[in-house]
């Protein structure tokens, strides 16, 4: 069965110009999408067709009649049978993904176009069955708002798209997550695409979108999706909460160093958080002698998995930025759930702290494979220190990483911040 839209406008043929080209052009002539545009100032009475009148009350602008309207949308139903009656006005609710998916799933739906200051509003109150708005923003009539809808909700009908995986992937889609990710938690923006060539200006593809590894790929993909939805579209996550009984560590990896002595301020200020804590250095004359050690992160996952009974996950904690600008555990969680298994999602978390952070005489570095010299001040939690080298998120949602050195205070302020965020 076609789905099929009437359009009731002053202005058809922009509605009619429209919809001539593109997959919608096509369905059209496939017969999967028929659309009919119907001029309200064919059901008027007067010789100049007016269709508008000045407002009771007094203000500005002209408004449209009721019965023209009215007049119109009967006389449709009369000819091509009940419809689902729509009024497209910024008053309203925001038409979404999952408005266009309730509405794919009608046979007739029918889309009043309002122009000058609106309708009548008596038209609204007894004549229609819902309204939607695109959004917060005034437009000079309907008929964009309607072309959007009609597009929107046209393309979920079998057979619109050629691909139907086109749907499931893309933004918004309903129940689809990153790979690896639980379903049904929010919702996603896609992430970022590319096609050939692969360098172009100097700006080149990510090398895992070119190497043919699909599950890399995979993972790429998801963490692009998620970093860019924490990023641009934080509304569209859940507000996911850290249970108050998950174990919550903290682990300073020194890599190479050799000693660990000019940094016993920060040490024992960060012993003061009452976080368990953990060496990770390579050099064991760089371990503390009251601080458990462990020579890397891998022997440090196993040495936990025995204290603890069960597989930590750790997470790089990046102190290049502002206290304010750590996120909460909705993001982490969620990073989480893209990297590990069911069973982790209750798994102990360490916080690894890199050991060059403490150093007042080094700089910040970022992790060794982050790849660009600044990171997101949207996400200076990063699990596993893994980002996704080459992503560019929107201008101005960077920081360069920080050459001062922190003290001991500003660190444990840092780490407190980071904590604090995750608990509350």
């Amino acid at each position: 069965m076609s789905l099929t839209f009437e359009v009731f406008t002053l202005f058809p043929a922009a509605i009619r110009d429209f919809l001539r080209s593109g997959l919608l052009g096509k369905a059209q002539e496939a017969g999967l999408v028929e659309v009919h545009c119907t001029d309200y100032r064919d059901f008027t009475s007067d010789r100049h067709r007016t269709v508008d009148d000045t407002p009771y009350g007094g203000g500005a602008g002209m408004l449209m009649k009721a019965p023209p309207v009215v007049l119109a949308l009967e006389s449709v139903t009369a000819a091509r049978g009940p419809m689902h009656r729509i009024l497209v006005t910024p008053s309203a609710p925001r038409f979404d993904q999952r408005a266009a998916e309730r509405l794919a799933q009608l046979p007739r739906i029918g889309l009043l176009c309002g122009r000058y200051e609106g309708i009548d509003d008596r038209v609204r109150e007894h004549f229609v069955d819902e309204c939607f708005s695109l959004g917060d923003f005034i437009l000079n009539g309907g008929e964009i708002a309607a072309l959007a809808i009609i597009e929107a909700v046209s393309r979920l009908r079998e057979g619109v798209l050629h691909n139907p995986e086109s749907i499931a992937r893309e933004s918004f889609a309903a129940g689809d997550e990153p790979d690896g990710a639980a379903a049904g938690q929010g919702l996603w923006l896609e992430h970022p695409s590319y096609t050939r060539p692969p360098e172009f200006r100097g700006h080149k593809v990510p090398e895992v979108l070119l190497g043919g590894d699909h599950p890399a790929i995979a993972r790429w993909r998801a963490e692009a999706a998620w970093r860019r939805t924490w990023a641009l579209r934080p509304d569209l996550r859940p507000d996911r909460r850290l249970a108050p009984d998950r174990p919550l560590l903290l682990a300073i990896d020194l890599g190479d160093r050799d000693d660990a002595l000019p940094l016993r301020p920060h040490l024992d200020a960060l012993a003061a958080l009452g976080l368990p804590t953990w060496w990770i250095a390579r050099r064991r004359a760089a371990a503390s002698a009251t601080i458990p050690h462990a020579p890397d992160r891998k022997a440090l996952r196993r040495a936990l998995r025995r204290h603890l009974g069960v597989a930590p996950r750790l997470v790089g904690l990046d102190l290049g930025g502002d206290p304010a600008a750590i996120p909460g555990a909705a993001p982490l969680l969620d990073r989480l759930d893209l990297t590990g298994d069911a069973a982790g999602t209750d798994a102990p978390i360490v916080l690894v702290l890199r050991g060059d952070a403490l150093d007042p005489g080094r700089d910040l570095a970022p992790f060794p494979d982050r790849g660009p010299e600044s990171v997101d001040a949207l996400f200076a939690l990063l699990p596993d220190s893994r980002a996704s080298n080459g992503l560019e998120l929107a201008p101005g949602a960077r920081m360069i990483d920080s050459s001062q050195p922190r003290s001991a205070a500003e660190v444990v302020d840092l780490v407190a911040a980071a904590v604090a965020r995750l608990r509350r």
